[in-house]
C-alpha cells in the first residue's frame, strides 16, 4: 500500500502542472505514492494534458472552482494513505522532497504539518513560515509593510530573523507545500472551507496548535515555488478574497477581552487595506498603460 498521497491543486496552470508532475514522478521515495490533480475549472487544457500525458494521475475534474480549502477536502476524502501532500501547481519537488517530510513525520508523532524550505523561482529563500501575527503586528505589516519590507513586525511575522537553516517548530506552513498527517487532519475536521483562496494553511495549523498537534520546518528536501501563477490574472478578485479571508481568521481566532471592539477594529483596518491598495493597483495599471509601470502589490503566499 502506499504510504502518501499527493494532491496537486490546479487552475490554469498547464505548462507549470506538467513540470509539478514530472518532479512527483522522479521521487527517490520508496514507500509508494498516488498522485492527484484536483482541477478548478481550468480552461487551459490542464485536465486533457493531465489525461494524455500522466496516465498513472488520478484527476478530480470540478467544471468550476469550487475554491483551495475545498480542492484540498475532496484530495484528501478520495485518498487512504497515512500522509498526505497538497501542493500548488506552480511547484517543482527536490528528488528527495518526499523521502524527507515522510522522515520527519516517523520521526515525530505529534507532528501534524510539516512542510520543507520554499525557495523561489531563482534559488533564493522564499519565506514560507511564519508567526501566527498578534493584533498589532498584524495591522502594521499590513500597511507599513507594503512599503519597508523589513520593519519589526512584518519581521516578526515573517520570522525573517533566522536563516531557515534549521530544524524547528513554527507556527504555520505555506499552503502552497505542505505535508498533513491523515490522523491530525481527522482530528481538526480538515480545510475549512469558508476560506475560498488564502490563509486556510494559517487555518488549519492553528487549529493543528489548538488540538495538541505541532507544525514543522525542515531545511531540506527544498521545493520551487513560482508565486501566484495561478491567481495572477486576476488580481482584483484575489485582493477581495485575501482580505477577507485576513478577517474570517482574525474573527475566529481571536479570543479575550473587548472581543467585539477588537474584531471591528480589525475590519475597518483590513477594509482601509483593501481599498487603499485596488486604488494603488489602479495606479500602477494606469501607468502601465503610459509605459512607466514598476510592479502590482500582490498579497498571497509570498
Amino acid at each position: 500500500m502506499n504510504q502518501v498521497a499527493a494532491v496537486v491543486i490546479n487552475k490554469n496552470t498547464v505548462g507549470y502542472l506538467r513540470g509539478c508532475l514530472r518532479s512527483l514522478e522522479a521521487q527517490d521515495y520508496t514507500g509508494g505514492i498516488s498522485l492527484w490533480v484536483v482541477d478548478n475549472g481550468s480552461d487551459d487544457g490542464s485536465p486533457g494534458m493531465v489525461l494524455r500525458e500522466f496516465p498513472d494521475v488520478n484527476l478530480v475534474w470540478n467544471t468550476v472552482n469550487v475554491g483551495y480549502a475545498r480542492a484540498c477536502n475532496q484530495g484528501i476524502e478520495v485518498t487512504g494513505e497515512p500522509y498526505v501532500i497538497v501542493m500548488n501547481s506552480d511547484t517543482v519537488l527536490a528528488p528527495d522532497t518526499v523521502s524527507q517530510v515522510v522522515g520527519y513525520l516517523e520521526r515525530n508523532p505529534r507532528a501534524g504539518v510539516v512542510a520543507p524550505r520554499l525557495l523561489n523561482s531563482d534559488g533564493t529563500l522564499q519565506f514560507s513560515c511564519r508567526a501566527f501575527p498578534s493584533i498589532k503586528d498584524a495591522f502594521v505589516h499590513a500597511f507599513l509593510g507594503l512599503f519597508m519590507a523589513e520593519n519589526r513586525s512584518s519581521e516578526a511575522y515573517k520570522k525573517m530573523g533566522w536563516d531557515h537553516r534549521e530544524e524547528t517548530n513554527v507556527d504555520w506552513v505555506s499552503g502552497a507545500f505542505m505535508v498533513l498527517r491523515r490522523e491530525a487532519v481527522r482530528a481538526v475536521g480538515g480545510f475549512d472551507e469558508g476560506y475560498f483562496m488564502y490563509v486556510e494553511d494559517v487555518d488549519i495549523c492553528w487549529r493543528m496548535w489548538q488540538a495538541g498537534w505541532t507544525v514543522g520546518y525542515i531545511p531540506r528536501g527544498d521545493v520551487f515555488h513560482h508565486i501566484g501563477m495561478s491567481s495572477r490574472m486576476a488580481s482584483g478578485r484575489m485582493l477581495f478574497h485575501h482580505h477577507r479571508s485576513m478577517l474570517r481568521f482574525h474573527r475566529k481566532s481571536y479570543s479575550g477581552p473587548h472581543e467585539r471592539l477588537v474584531y471591528a477594529v480589525v475590519a475597518t483596518g483590513v477594509a482601509a487595506r483593501f481599498m487603499f491598495i485596488t486604488v494603488l493597483n489602479a495606479f500602477y495599471r494606469v501607468r502601465a498603460a503610459l509605459g512607466g509601470a514598476k510592479r502590482l502589490i500582490m498579497p498571497g503566499r509570498q
